[in-house]
């Protein structure tokens, strides 16, 4: 049990640290005007004080409702995010589609973890445990790296500008065919 704890302690600590080294380096490119896209700044700065916010009060949450605790700060959190896109001119980097991306997906499992153990009263270990403990870190750890690079680094926005384009193509040409077809039923 003291195991599992000090490594979630350790995990929290290297998360948060992670996070205020994301946004040391962003503000560090815009100090050098290597980088104008102020909302990944403005993004990492918001991840930083939500992670360490909810990492350094972690003891005074250690209670059966702590995973909705922080499912609550990541809601919070998107909503904060969220209004702040809408400064400025510029186009939503891939770091921030993959912090909201993120932030949705770990708020779920949060969300998921409180029905399982507080709202259910489940006790016993099972495969959605496993997936939060793997995936929360995981997701923490693509985030941190999001910010950094800010690449598509699994080709998400690549995909959505894909499958955008080709419905947009086939149901034009779809509409065009059917009234192509319906003309000359009608003639």
């Amino acid at each position: 049990m003291y195991f599992e704890k000090s490594i979630g302690v350790f995990m929290g600590a290297f998360v948060v640290w992670g996070f205020l080294m994301a946004m040391l380096f962003n503000l560090m490119l815009i100090g050098f005007k290597a980088k104008k896209d102020f909302k990944l700044v403005l993004v990492s700065i918001i991840m930083f004080i939500s992670y360490f916010i909810s990492d350094h009060f972690f003891g005074f949450f250690s209670t059966s409702d702590m995973y909705l605790t922080w499912f609550i700060y990541d809601l919070v959190t998107l909503l904060i995010i969220l209004p702040a896109l809408t400064i400025g001119k510029s186009k939503v980097s891939p770091g921030v589609v993959y912090v909201i991306i993120g932030l949705s997906l770990n708020s779920l499992l949060f969300l998921f973890m409180h029905l399982d153990i507080t709202v259910q009263g489940n006790r016993e270990e099972w495969w959605l445990w496993s997936v939060y403990s793997i995936g929360v870190n995981v997701i923490d750890f693509f985030m941190i790296v999001v910010l950094i690079v800010d690449k598509d680094i699994f080709g998400f926005i690549t995909l959505k500008n894909y499958v955008k384009h080709r419905v947009t193509t086939h149901s034009s040409s779809f509409l065009s065919k059917f009234s192509q077809n319906f003309q000359i039923q009608q003639s």
